[in-house]
């Protein structure tokens, strides 16, 4: 058995209040909304009614539920059996209750809430009570008595390592001991409860270790109930099994403690919320005895081992809170050293929540500033140029320091007395930094760059001249003014041409193809090409989603002629997973601009959340109320504006609707046809790129195309040409 019994990584997300799923390399296969389905709970059916019979009575009624959304809730009695069903259709409950209550059904119809799936949240923790028996013990004289109740009861006495209750003293009555035998005439009597069930007298008279205190009398009473604890785990099992298959189930071996334990994970997180409905449920094998069930929730961080170690002193502190809310915090480095896996588990959501935001905000560091602002060096981009700089200020301070290039911040990992000296070693060596100039990459040029066109400037200006930051698509120039103008030279030369040239003569198949240099921190690919971590980490944030085949994380090896493109699988294995994360995030923006039609955020600041767009205009159109800042949005057109019509509110809105649209006919502005994002032409030919949803466009008439290409295409077909000497006439 696994000692972590988690599912391989499916890559779905909660995002911006939808629920994304995305295909192997990261593109998003599907977006789901909680107002997408209905949830509903059916009770009525037959007393053992399985999943095929609910779903052959549902298709009487017109409904094509799929297997894996129903299940059976069986109690196992002769009550009628209650399942749960879950469609893909807003409407589902609110049908299915007119229809039944049409026919007359005996069905009972109760629509239940639904909201965003909870991660990770297969595993379900059970206990129940060991056996026990009471105890009676017999004195001779009310001193003693009272001495050895008083010892139990503050737990110096304990029976096989426990704790156990003891009653005060009592005078024993004429008839001396249970089963109205004689005992002693006059004596007292002291009653132990919840003794372990499997005690003897002589484990008794070993618990009562000093000779005075010993009784003259040890009666049992009988256990509570006689199975043994693999006994009971099977009837367990069997009752977990009756909500959904399970993948494993683990009792926990125990001598001491009062309450036997077991673990169990199913397949499906539904399956296990279901089999919370067995919490305080009354077993007959424990003679009535109840079971506690929880649902344990899981939060898993992949982190780099550095930065760990770092922080390991805060979080030390801040679990020691976990702790007393009952979360559990356990720590598994791989076996690489590079990566260390942080796991948080524990019942409650809205604590295991307030823990990871903890232990995400300690993990991202601190932004180090200087006289209140960030510290920032174009230099920063290298990989290789500052990073024996950084390299030696880590070592010497025992502190971890983290760029983000995208941002043009450093981050700071140690102890908050290191802030402050690790910032002032740092502003002191920007002086001999070199000045570095920067050359922004359009789409063209950044293709060239990537295959092959980097490794000429490279090969030109030397190693530690030229830096390609890939996130940000940029060449920084660490060099001299005529070191800036020969790359450009280079790049507006005839060659810099969407073509792939031959790989530089400077370069091996040894070095990093994004900085061209040998790999730092090593990461080898399934192609076999070998990135430095730091670049690796660039390549995938990099990936976008406006090229014709989609999101995707593509090899830059071989010149960028590698045609391989990295799975997520792949990318998991070598990346921290908060840059994982950054990667899915980047690719479900780029979906959502892409379908502007189809999804819209939330126009309140700072929301975020997703909904889903409407057709309908005018009267009819749909108002959506965001489950985040709980702002009512109109689906149709995106504005806020309450009992007013969508042309009410936007000709005040704007002042008067005909005389804006008569000023963008004059300075030859044009909403776009896919996202109404407003767009101006002011030279150039007819093919047009919306900045919003980065449609192609035909300006002339406004057809929307998928890449470039099919719009030059349309143009010259449609239209004679591409625009640069001919005037459309809308």
């Amino acid at each position: 058995m696994r000692r972590d019994q988690e599912h391989d990584d499916d890559f779905s997300r909660d995002i911006s209040g939808a629920l994304v799923q995305f295909d192997d390399f990261g593109q998003v296969l599907k977006v789901s909304l909680p107002t997408d389905y209905s949830l509903t709970r059916i009770t009525g059916f037959a007393q053992g009614a399985n999943v095929d019979a609910v779903i052959r009575i549902l298709h009487e009624y017109g409904f094509q539920p799929e297997t894996n959304c129903v299940r059976i809730h069986d109690s196992g009695t002769s009550v009628p059996t209650t399942a749960t069903v879950k469609m893909e259709d807003p409407s589902f409950a609110q049908k299915l209750n007119t229809i039944i209550t049409e026919q007359k059904s005996t069905l009972i119809v109760l629509p239940l809430p639904i909201g965003n799936r909870q991660k990770n949240a297969r595993k379900v923790y059970m206990s129940w009570h060991k056996a026990t028996r009471s105890v009676w013990l017999n004195f001779g004289d009310e001193e003693i008595a009272n001495r050895v109740a008083r010892q139990f009861k503050e737990g110096s006495y304990k029976c096989l390592g426990q704790s156990i209750s003891s009653s005060e003293a009592s005078r024993s009555s004429s008839r001396g001991g249970r089963n109205g035998i004689s005992r002693n005439p006059v004596a007292w009597t002291v009653t132990l409860s919840d003794v372990p069930g499997n005690a003897t007298r002589q484990h008794i008279q070993d618990a009562i270790f000093r000779h005075r205190d010993k009784p003259r009398h040890i009666e049992l009473g009988p256990v509570t109930y006689q199975a043994s604890d693999a006994e009971v785990s099977v009837v367990v099992c069997a009752e977990l099994e009756k909500h959904g298959p399970l993948e494993s189930f683990h009792l926990t071996p125990s001598v001491t403690g009062k309450r036997s334990k077991a673990t169990a994970w199913f397949r499906d997180e539904a399956d296990a919320r279901s089999a919370c409905h067995l919490n305080n449920t009354s077993l007959d094998i424990l003679r009535k005895g109840r079971l506690t069930v929880a649902l344990i929730q899981t939060v898993k961080i992949k982190v780099s081992t550095r930065i760990y170690l770092a922080s390991k002193d805060q979080i030390d502190q801040e679990s020691k809170a976990w702790k007393k809310l009952h979360l559990a915090f356990n720590v598994y480095p791989d076996a690489s050293q590079r990566f260390t896996t942080l796991k948080i588990e524990g019942e409650s959501t809205q604590d295991l929540v307030r823990a990871r935001k903890a232990l995400d905000k300690i993990l991202s560091g601190d932004i180090l500033t200087h006289e209140g602002k960030n510290i920032w060096h174009p230099a920063f981009s290298s990989n290789k140029q500052t990073s024996k700089m950084l390299h030696s200020v880590e070592t010497d301070l025992d502190v971890v320091i983290t760029r983000d290039k995208t941002k043009r911040e450093l981050s700071f990992h140690g102890p908050s007395n290191k802030y402050i000296p690790t910032a002032r070693r740092i502003v002191d060596t920007l002086p001999a930094l070199p000045t570095g100039r920067e050359i922004d990459l359009g789409p063209d040029q950044f293709y060239w760059t990537i295959h092959g066109g980097f490794g000429s400037i490279v090969q030109a200006l030397g190693k530690d001249v030229a830096v390609f930051d890939v996130v940000s698509k940029r060449i920084i120039i660490n060099g001299t003014p005529q070191h800036y103008t020969m790359a450009l030279q280079i790049m507006n030369s005839q060659h810099a041409v969407a073509t792939n040239p031959t790989p530089d003569d400077t370069s091996s198949s040894a070095d990093c193809p994004i900085c061209f240099d040998i790999p730092e921190t090593p990461v080898l690919t399934s192609c076999k090409h070998k990135y430095c971590l730091g670049c690796f980490e660039n390549c995938c944030l990099s990936a976008t989603s406006t090229g014709e085949d989609g999101f995707q994380i593509k090899c830059y090896g071989d010149a960028g002629a590698c045609s391989a493109a990295f799975t997520l699988l792949e990318v998991k294995e070598h990346l921290s997973s908060s840059i994982l994360e950054k990667i899915l995030d980047s690719s479900f923006k780029a979906y959502i601009q892409r379908q502007p039609d189809k999804f819209r955020y939330c126009p309140t600041p700072e929301c975020g959340f997703v909904y889903r767009c409407s057709p309908e205009s005018g009267a009819k159109a749909v108002l959506h109320t965001c489950s985040n800042c709980f702002e009512d949005i109109c689906t149709s057109c995106h504005a806020q504006h309450g009992r007013y019509s969508c042309a009410e509110y936007k000709d005040i809105a704007s002042g008067g609707y005909e005389a804006l649209e008569k000023l963008k006919r004059e300075l030859n502005i044009k909403d776009c046809p896919k996202c109404t994002t407003p767009m101006e032409k002011t030279e150039g030919c007819n093919h047009m790129t919306c900045g919003g949803c980065k449609a192609h466009i035909c300006w002339g008439c406004l057809e929307v195309f998928a890449t470039s290409g099919q719009c030059y295409a349309h143009m010259g077909r449609a239209h004679g040409g591409i625009g640069i000497e001919l005037d459309f006439v809308d």
